[in-house]
This record gives structure tokens, C-alpha cells and sequence, in this order.
């Protein structure tokens, strides 16, 4: 087999049996960001069409179930890859540092672990919220109070079901202008209420994006570390 060298980028040629493996880092590096804020393209198409048919209230009821459905599944595909360990705040912040949801750069976010039962974060910069500002006081307490009271505790709790994540200060901005547009305070707590899991993540979970396995790389490498390079499907595609 002919050695292929890495591509920098996608120009030249059509090679009919590509795959993200011929990539250079930094190539792989842009189409990452560039995938991370595709996430939020998609989120804002559909909302849209949402809100311009049936208003608001349904545009945030869409949203926290979006949210519910696939936040626990995703959460557990990564930690499986990155081989992302423990149940502390540490872990919860890696996550959140790969989180599609937290686009790098987009959303400029800055961590604080005090230990691993406590820690805050904080968007410098939220490109969501400078969408929906311009739309008024409305539309972001929608996304910041309504959206995140519904979704935060669960990204949380697929680490560790007794985490919480509260807000120290948030949108509406005030005084206006105001950096960092948010802080939030996480803490795992043993009298934090464990929330049970919404049936939209269990219909989640069941779909074949949900369940796909990807294969070994061109090289062999296997797609989850530690498993033989032969490894298809988890025996326990549901858990």
C-alpha cells in the first residue's frame, strides 16, 4: 500500500477514498471549529424556523428538549474517546471544554477548579447571546434563564447526578456592555436533587446515531482507545 502523506488541506485532486486520518493536525484543527460551530448553524436554522411559526415559548420548549435529548448521549461518546475519567468537577469542565454546545472561540470560556466538588466558569464572550440580544430583554431570558435552568443540571449530571449549576450573574447584561457576559458556579452536593432521566434522552439513546460504532482508522488505530482494532459495537448499545 502506498504511503499517504498528510494533506494540509483539501485542494488539489479528488481522492474518492478520503478520510479525516489523511489530514494534518493543523488541517484537522480548523475543520473541528469549523464542525463545533456548524452545531450552532443547525441549532440556530431550526429555532428560527420554530420561532418565526410558532413564537418564543415554543422556540424554548424545543430547545431544552433538544438539549435533554442529546447533551447525556454525546457526553458519554466523548468521555469514551478522550478517556475522560472520575465524576469531579474536572471532568465535568472537560467535557464542557469539548462540548460542541461551547464552541472554542465563539464562546470565549474561562474555568476556575477549586476542587473537584467545586468550581466556576465564565463566557468572556457568548456569540449566542450577541444573537438574540439585538432582539430584546425577551429573547435572552429566554436563552439564559429559561434554556439553561432546563439544560445545565443535566450536562452536569451525566458526569455526576449530584452536580448542580447555578448562576453567580447572568443576561439581561447589566450595567450593558458588561464582561464576562456570565458566571456560573458548579458544585456537587450530596442534597442536590438528581434529576431522573427525560424520556427524549432515552429515545435518544435508542437511535443509530446514538449506537454507531465507528471503525478502526486506515492504520488500524482503533476509534476508542483501548479497544482491539476489530471492535464494532458496545454488547450494550442502550446503556
Amino acid at each position: 500500500m502506498t504511503e499517504r502523506k498528510p494533506r494540509p488541506d483539501y485542494s488539489g485532486e479528488f481522492d474518492p477514498d478520503f478520510r479525516f486520518e489523511d489530514l494534518t493536525r493543523e488541517a484537522l484543527v480548523r475543520l473541528v471549529r469549523e464542525y463545533a460551530l456548524i452545531v450552532h448553524l443547525l441549532d440556530r436554522s431550526c429555532l428560527t424556523a420554530v420561532g418565526l411559526r410558532y413564537g418564543q415559548e415554543a422556540v424554548e420548549e424545543i430547545a431544552i428538549e433538544e438539549w435533554k435529548g442529546a447533551s447525556p448521549v454525546y457526553a458519554r461518546r466523548i468521555r469514551e474517546i478522550m478517556g475522560i475519567e472520575g465524576d469531579g468537577v474536572s471532568a465535568i469542565f472537560k467535557l464542557l471544554q469539548l462540548d460542541p454546545g461551547f464552541a472554542q472561540h465563539y464562546m470565549d470560556v474561562e474555568y476556575e477548579l477549586v476542587d473537584e466538588r467545586h468550581g466556576f466558569f465564565q463566557l468572556r464572550s457568548c456569540g449566542a447571546l450577541l444573537d438574540v440580544e439585538p432582539f430584546g430583554e425577551r429573547s435572552v431570558t429566554g436563552m439564559c434563564h429559561t434554556i439553561e435552568d432546563g439544560t445545565f443540571d443535566i450536562t452536569a449530571q451525566a458526569v455526576n447526578p449530584k452536580a448542580r449549576i447555578r448562576p453567580v450573574h447572568r443576561p439581561p447584561r447589566n450595567p450593558a456592555g458588561r464582561v464576562p457576559h456570565c458566571r456560573w458556579e458548579v458544585v456537587i452536593d450530596d442534597d442536590t436533587e438528581t434529576l431522573p432521566e427525560a424520556d427524549i434522552t432515552r429515545m435518544t439513546r435508542g437511535t443509530t446515531a446514538a449506537r454507531h460504532r465507528f471503525p478502526p482508522m486506515r492504520d488500524g488505530t482503533p476509534h476508542i482507545p483501548g479497544r482491539p482494532s476489530g471492535f464494532r459495537r458496545d454488547p450494550d448499545p442502550s446503556g
